[in-house]
């Protein structure tokens, strides 16, 4: 899931890569510099400022996504059936985003947004609606 939301994200960016005074890096290229770093598995162990050094990087844009699912999809199917509708709440989801300085890998910025997971809703769906709120509140707008 998380290489899906990494892509998803990525691919948010790009699509909005106008509106921002900065570019974005390549995921697939990210990814294959921390293979070849042999760190892709060791991220948790390594400063922000060690992992941009790695991939080049003026600045580290990472974070965490957790969900929470509060029912199986047999029973969000039940629900939409007895209660009607396709948006039954089956969960929650919470994205923690940071933005940290590649030179000496302090924080910039931070963003904490929850949303609810739906029936109907993908990984792209749930990325495209938490990216929408992030690109509001994102800095290094035009």
């Amino acid at each position: 899931m998380s290489k899906s939301i990494q892509s998803s994200m990525y691919t948010f960016l790009l699509r909005k890569r106008d509106n921002y005074t900065v570019n974005f890096q390549d995921v697939e290229k990210t990814n294959i510099l921390l293979k070849k770093a042999g760190v892709i598995d060791k991220l948790d162990e390594m400063t922000n400022d060690e992992i941009a050094k790695i991939l080049g990087v003026d600045a580290i844009i990472g974070g965490t996504f957790e969900s929470e699912q509060s029912k199986s999809e047999g029973a969000a199917i039940a629900s939409v059936i007895m209660f009607g509708g396709f948006r039954g709440k089956t969960g929650t989801g919470s994205l923690i985003m940071t933005l940290n300085n590649g030179a000496d890998g302090e924080l910039l910025w931070r963003f904490f947004k929850t949303m609810d997971d739906t029936l109907s809703s993908s990984t792209d769906d749930l990325v495209e609606h938490m990216m929408r709120k992030v690109s509001r509140n994102f800095p290094y707008l035009n």
